[in-house]
């Protein structure tokens, strides 16, 4: 059924993630993946943006760490409820990825859960 593990795709991915390497970071991602916020709203669209997004807020925020909490593994989705955390800030986010072709064709954000007053989403 599938020719890779979707959670080690986006284990991989997260390991860039932590690099802050945007070109290895969207190197997991399709040609034509979508990036939305809840509840569906596309908020970057095609790897290009994707790795053009992250790049900008690699530089912006510098050093930060993600844990997973939980994940869930369901067929080609993945579901990950990760601690974010940089210097000024952090909280919770839930990610849902859908793998197929061992690469991610779209990352759902759901509302990211400050840890405090101010603080911006990390994705």
């Amino acid at each position: 059924m599938f020719d890779c593990d979707p959670a080690t795709v986006i284990d991989q991915q997260l390991a860039a993630w932590r690099a802050r390497d945007a070109e290895a970071f969207a190197s997991h991602y399709a040609a034509d993946a979508v990036m939305t916020d809840h509840p569906g709203v596309v908020t970057f669209s095609g790897r290009e943006a994707i790795q053009a997004r992250y790049a900008e807020a690699f530089a912006a925020r510098g050093a930060a760490e993600v844990v997973i909490e939980t994940r869930i593994v369901s067929g080609e989705y993945v579901i990950d409820d990760e601690t974010v955390s940089w210097a000024r800030g952090g909280g919770r986010a839930v990610v849902i990825y859908r793998v197929q072709n061992c690469l991610i064709t779209r990352a759902d954000y759901l509302p990211f859960q400050a840890a405090s007053a101010g603080t911006e989403a990390v994705q």
